[in-house]
């Protein structure tokens, strides 16, 4: 199992980005995720975020929302989303996981038995989408016994004494959420992203990682530019949905495959 700085140190030495995948975990259910993951890794992703479902994902656009309640639909709980990381880890597969949940499974599952699971499982760090920095103490302490990390979250309100003080109490990377809002695709990046995420990166202790937003090569390429590792999700979930329930597990595989090795080619600095 690899360590997120390992990769993101191994990338930058080659003049790269590192690649973030999310993907939406049981959507259409576990077993088609448990070969998404395969996929996706052996396509170029370097990172994959494991989404676990939710009722009220307050942070999620349209696509998250509807891929988490088709995942709930067909089952799929926090237990099963680590379970499933351990049979990929089982499996041989090394690429750094990063569990991406709000607290609410977690604190149903229990803190402890949370933490254990995912220790026991492979999981890397957790990124826990609505707990801030002045909540996160007894969540950080946990994992911190178990050996996994916690991805602090910025945004483009973030002053830098706030960047630094969120990225003194993470590990692994800052995720710098692109845009003011939910997560969605979007056409472009805003205008001041450069400015904006250079400032963030001067402030942050950790590399920074940019996510929300970003929907193809073209944009991820650009963030590339900026950013330590660049975070596609929406675009990745929407795209696997569509062509599932199109034309099957097998076109869909393909087609997640295909649009992650455009990515993870676009993660190169140099001009494209």
């Amino acid at each position: 199992m690899k360590s997120i700085s390992e990769i993101l140190e191994r990338n930058s030495r080659a003049g790269r980005a590192s690649l973030a995948v999310f993907i939406s975990c049981g959507d259409p259910d576990i077993a088609f995720t448990e070969k998404l993951a395969k996929a996706v890794c052996a396509a170029g992703a370097d990172i994959v975020e494991l989404g676990g479902p939710f009722s009220d994902p307050m942070a999620d656009g349209p696509t998250i929302q509807a891929a988490g309640q088709r995942a709930l639909a067909s089952g799929t709980t926090l237990e099963k989303v680590l379970e499933m990381a351990g049979r990929l880890r089982a499996e041989g597969l090394e690429n750094p996981f990063v569990l991406f949940s709000y607290y609410n499974p977690i604190f149903k599952m229990g803190l402890g038995k949370a933490a254990r699971l995912s220790r026991e499982n492979g999981v890397n760090s957790w990124l826990v989408v609505d707990v801030p920095l002045e909540e996160s103490g007894e969540i950080s302490g946990e994992l911190e016994k178990n050996g996994i990390g916690l991805v602090p979250l910025a945004s483009p309100m973030s002053d830098d004494a706030r960047v630094r003080g969120i990225s003194e109490s993470g590990s692994g990377f800052l995720y710098y959420v692109t845009v003011a809002g939910v997560t969605g695709a979007r056409k472009s990046l805003p205008a001041e992203f450069a400015e904006r995420l250079a400032r963030v990166r001067a402030a942050s202790k950790l590399p920074v990682a940019a996510g929300f937003g970003i929907s193809s090569p073209e944009m991820a390429h650009s963030a590339a530019l900026s950013a330590d590792a660049v975070v596609v999700g929406s675009a990745l979930v929407d795209l696997a949905f569509r062509e599932c329930r199109e034309n099957g597990e097998d076109a869909a595989l393909a087609a997640a495959s295909e649009f992650v090795r455009s990515l993870s080619e676009a993660m190169q600095r140099h001009s494209r």
